[in-house]
């Protein structure tokens, strides 16, 4: 954000592709607390002018973002590309089940711009593969990894046996648990599932709600 809250005094143009609804709004709200002029992308109405535009994965890859990065460019105002969350490649690259067009990203190279890519959870043994799948080059290629140890965050292993309990009622146990400890006034409990399936059947055992690739 600062670079192009720096570059916006000159003109430039920060584009950064976000494939979460949530994030695009969070960043979106910051850029209007903090005065930045940040607009979401339409193929219908071109923000021409905006320091910074916001973009889905799916859209940049379309024709029409396409010719308006082409005439940012010629115009001298593209500073760089940013995606966010950018592990959703190594995602849609297994089998191309999950948002395919993601894909498609690898275009951006052709942008002839700085590309900066943002991740948490990209790990170090599958930097090649990623480097693959968008098209970066070896050479001009450059790593930056911080600590990714939170002092707010801890992480705990709860083992069962398989053979005497029920993974469901395992969960629903634990989820109670962490209600009882912490109340429900205080945050929010994500259960991460690895099937649609079983989304949608923990969210009936535990009276939440369920979120996948079809919903929406």
């Amino acid at each position: 954000m600062l670079p192009a809250a720096c570059a916006a005094g000159a003109g430039g143009l920060t584009i950064v592709v976000v494939p979460l609804v949530s994030l695009r709004g969070d960043i979106k709200d910051r850029c209007d607390a903090l005065g930045i002029e940040c607009v979401e992308w339409s193929g219908r109405r071109p923000h021409e002018w905006a320091p910074i535009v916001l973009v889905t994965p799916e859209a940049a890859v379309s024709e029409s973002f396409g010719h308006f990065v082409n005439r940012q460019r010629a115009m001298g105002r593209l500073d760089r590309i940013v995606v966010d969350e950018c592990h959703v490649v190594l995602d849609s690259g297994a089998g191309g089940a999950w948002r395919s067009r993601v894909l498609g990203l690898r275009g951006l190279v052709k942008a002839e711009t700085q590309l900066v890519y943002l991740t948490a959870t990209l790990r170090p043994a599958d930097e090649a593969e990623f480097g693959r799948l968008v098209g970066l080059p070896a050479a001009g290629t450059r790593w930056f990894r911080g600590a990714t140890t939170r002092k707010n965050v801890r992480y705990e292993v709860r083992r069962y046996d398989a053979r005497e309990e029920e993974e469901e009622d395992v969960v629903a146990a634990l989820v109670e648990e962490k209600k009882a400890r912490y109340g429900e006034e205080k945050g929010k409990i994500v259960v991460y599932c690895d099937t649609v399936k079983k989304a949608e059947q923990y969210a009936r055992r535990l009276g939440g709600l369920c979120y996948h690739r079809n919903v929406g």
